[in-house]
């Protein structure tokens, strides 16, 4: 890919987790990381953290994806800064347990830990981890660098709770199967309509995930309004290539991809989970580095393309 030194990439939501590793295996490659952080004071933290690491080559930009002010200062700065970048890794995954969903993963990604499935209590974590996620990518795709060796990429953390199999709804599988035909339209449509359902409490008739088993988990009725939004941000990675590849005259090549870090241990199960940060971070990272050829718009885990 060329001089490592002259790759740029920002990864959001990367204080701490699965994003935290992914900017500090990104920084000792060589790269210029941008990390992200909703929090000024503790992203200056992971800053000074990285620094004590010998990491020199990291800065930080404060950034809240629900705020498309926020969004639209990160991408001024970082065109005066660096002109472009190289890569966009969306970390949304790590959320604070309070008792509505709350902000904690593009990696700023957000669960709800209250039974109550309620409008008030999905909506804010549906804007941090799908348009959130759309939003930030849509403002910092005009950044991607036209000579990027291999392409400029774009590369979302999801989740294998955003698999279709959770879905009861088998128009939407069917649909959203379709994955050369989805539509970032249709995603928003998609979204919209769980959260009309939502103020309905028509969920179950909707045949949206039916996540009951987990009620007395951790998560507990989080589980469904989370996997919906992953749902959604899968989709939305297959259509925005669908939009790039129909765009080929743009003369920009950019590789899209959404992948699962696994059951890591973080915030978001209470530091449960069977990997460790280092190894989470392996695909997202994996995948930046080497962008593969095939594939694209696809969902990895493991450094393997599995169905949605």
């Amino acid at each position: 890919m060329g001089k490592k030194a002259d790759r740029y990439v920002v990864v959001t939501g990367a204080n701490k987790g699965i994003g935290f590793g992914i900017v500090r295996q990104l920084a000792k490659e060589g790269i210029t990381v941008v990390l992200t952080a909703r929090d000024a004071t503790r992203g200056n933290v992971a800053l000074e953290s990285l620094k004590s690491q010998g990491l020199h080559n990291v800065n930080f930009h404060p950034l809240d994806v629900t705020s498309q002010e926020s969004i639209l200062a990160l991408a001024e700065w970082l065109h005066k800064t660096y002109g472009g970048i190289d890569i966009l890794v969306s970390t949304f995954e790590a959320y604070k347990l309070l008792k509505h969903f709350a902000f904690v993963i593009n990696n700023a990604g957000l669960a709800n830990d209250d039974n109550d499935v309620t409008f008030e209590t999905v909506k804010p974590g549906l804007d941090t981890n799908y348009f959130g996620v759309k939003n930030v990518t849509k403002a910092l795709l005009p950044l991607l660098r036209d000579d990027t060796p291999g392409g400029a990429r774009v590369i979302v953390v999801a989740s294998t709770m955003g698999e279709l199999k959770h879905l009861e709804n088998k128009d939407y599988v069917k649909t959203l199967s379709d994955r050369e035909h989805i539509t970032e339209d249709f995603v928003d449509s998609f979204v919209n309509h769980y959260l009309k359902d939502v103020v309905d409490g028509s969920q179950k008739e909707g045949g949206w995930p039916n996540w009951t088993d987990w009620v007395n988990s951790p998560v507990g009725r989080a589980a469904e309004p989370y996997s919906v939004s992953k749902v959604a941000v899968i989709a939305y990675v297959s259509a925005l290539h669908n939009t790039l590849v129909a765009q080929p005259g743009s003369g920009k090549k950019i590789n899209v991809f959404s992948c699962c870090p696994g059951f890591v241990a973080t915030d978001i199960n209470n530091n449960r989970g069977t990997k460790t940060v280092e190894e989470g971070a392996d695909t997202p990272v994996w995948l930046a580095l080497h962008s593969p050829k095939e594939c694209i718009g696809k969902f990895w885990i493991e450094r393997k393309v599995v169905d949605f």
